[in-house]
């Protein structure tokens, strides 16, 4: 599916999480579908319709037809990569120079914008809100993916910097959450308690708590439980 490509692979840590998942049977609870995150469209506080439209033409004159997409650096040092479905569905992720944030759109056939968010890295939590549009550009869903967290992003971001001493930028780390149990999942290779290896830490989604952590040993991806609550 070499067309479907709205996000670059993940690093080793985020396969070794998923081999951790299968082996010691982790939440396997659908992300897909959050619980009680839209909010209402206030036409006051809110930008109700979009004009914005993919460049349809420019892109089937770049398009790399060996894999499926068009690739390139703006002006701004921004990466940015689009992609299509068929020609029926366009897609565009946009990572700012020396950000942790990659911004994803997805347009109609007719270019119009449908979608829009951002996510940590290219394929970690989705951040803030996520804004749905039809096809005249109306604006018609909003969900806010931070509601569910009490323990904030901010105060996440924090912990992984001071407590783990990991650069966002700069060193292999995952981010996810799971808005059924409201927790945070870190995966990254680095130093925990001084004793360097590839980790997974779970912590909890209102408090911040340290839920669980994994160590992921071996080359078949084998896990140990460094701590876990009762």
């Amino acid at each position: 599916m070499k067309k479907i490509i709205l996000v670059y692979l993940l690093s080793i840590v985020s396969s070794c999480h998923s081999q951790e998942k299968d082996k010691i049977g982790e939440k396997t609870k659908d992300k897909s579908k959050p619980y009680k995150i839209e909010i209402p469209i206030n036409s006051k506080t809110m930008q109700t319709h979009t004009t914005e439209k993919f460049d349809i033409e420019r892109y089937f004159k770049n398009r790399n037809e060996t894999v499926g997409n068009y690739e390139y650096i703006s002006s701004d040092g921004a990466s940015i990569m689009e992609t299509d479905i068929e020609g029926n569905t366009f897609f565009k992720s946009t990572t700012a120079k020396n950000s942790i944030f990659t911004f994803h759109k997805e347009y109609y056939k007719n270019g119009v914008l449908k979608t829009s968010w951002q996510t940590f890295k290219n394929d970690g939590f989705i951040k803030g809100k996520k804004y749905e549009y039809d096809e005249k550009g109306k604006l018609i869903k909003v969900e806010d993916y931070d509601l569910p967290f009490k323990y904030t992003w901010e105060q996440l971001k924090k912990y992984t910097e001071q407590e783990l001493k990991i650069d966002l930028i700069k060193d292999e780390i995952g981010i996810t959450n799971n808005y059924n149990d409201k927790s945070w999942n870190i995966s990254f290779k680095g130093n925990y308690k001084n004793v360097w290896g590839i980790y997974d830490i779970t912590l909890d989604g209102e408090t911040g708590e340290v839920l669980k952590v994994i160590k992921i040993i071996g080359k078949e991806g084998e896990v140990e439980i460094i701590y876990e609550k009762k």
